[in-house]
């Protein structure tokens, strides 16, 4: 099928330090795009949970040409591009008004049982709405770089919030990106850019737990970890060039 897309205009408060579009920001447009597409479909959010079911993303890859600054205007198109029974792969693309993309996601989603928080089936109708290619297996995304048993990593503790707590009744996948980054220095994030980011979720995160964001860097490189206690919850591997 076509692909969908939305016009966004980048607000103030959707940027970081830099003047440009958060990597959490980049997340939620992604997610944004994705509900209206469902909404437009007639499967949107209202739908599925009527029947108690959450879509839940399972791995992010994302490239980062540059990401558009303060009051620049950005087309985001995506697709369901392939399923099976248990797994969607979408594709996300950001595109500069003259046409430029700018930044590439790819993304792995799976729908679960919000009250016994297992993955489900996706119903039939839910997923032929999107006219997905239907394959018997999803194609991958590499997972990213483990840590090494002597990585020397630095750690900051947090503790979940209400207002971290989405309608899945789970942590929002974009605070992830705000807790991985926040453990790095801000002369760092001022003076490096993102490249890509492979970020792959493990063990959901709820309401009243507490967290430690872990990273390993240097300078072109960061290797992360979300622990609760000794459970991973998150790993992600960020490349970066100077700014």
């Amino acid at each position: 099928m076509q692909p969908f897309a939305m016009q966004r205009h980048v607000e103030y408060y959707e940027a970081d330090m830099t003047g440009q579009l958060s990597l959490p920001m980049i997340l939620n447009w992604a997610v944004l795009a994705s509900k209206m597409q469902g909404d437009a479909l007639g499967v949107g959010q209202d739908v599925h949970l009527a029947r108690g079911l959450g879509w839940v993303i399972l791995q992010y890859e994302v490239t980062i040409k540059r990401r558009p600054k303060i009051n620049e205007t950005v087309k985001v198109q995506t697709f369901a591009a392939k399923h099976n029974p248990f797994f969607v792969r979408r594709p996300f693309a950001f595109f500069a008004a003259d046409g430029e993309e700018l930044i590439r996601v790819d993304s792995i989603w799976a729908m679960i049982d919000i009250e016994n928080r297992r993955m489900t089936r996706i119903p039939a109708d839910i997923i032929d709405a999107y006219q997905a290619e239907q394959v018997k297996q999803i194609p991958r995304i590499p997972n990213p770089a483990h840590f090494a048993p002597d990585d020397v990593y630095e750690a900051k503790d947090y503790h979940v919030r209400y207002l971290d707590i989405d309608a899945n009744q789970h942590v929002n996948n974009s605070k992830y990106f705000e807790w991985m980054q926040d453990v790095l220095a801000p002369e760092f994030l001022n003076t490096h850019e993102v490249t890509t980011i492979n970020l792959r979720f493990e063990n959901e995160i709820r309401l009243g737990h507490t967290i430690q964001s872990q990273v390993v860097q240097d300078d072109h490189e960061s290797k992360h970890r979300i622990m609760m206690g000794d459970v991973v919850s998150a790993e992600a591997e960020f490349k970066w060039r100077d700014a």
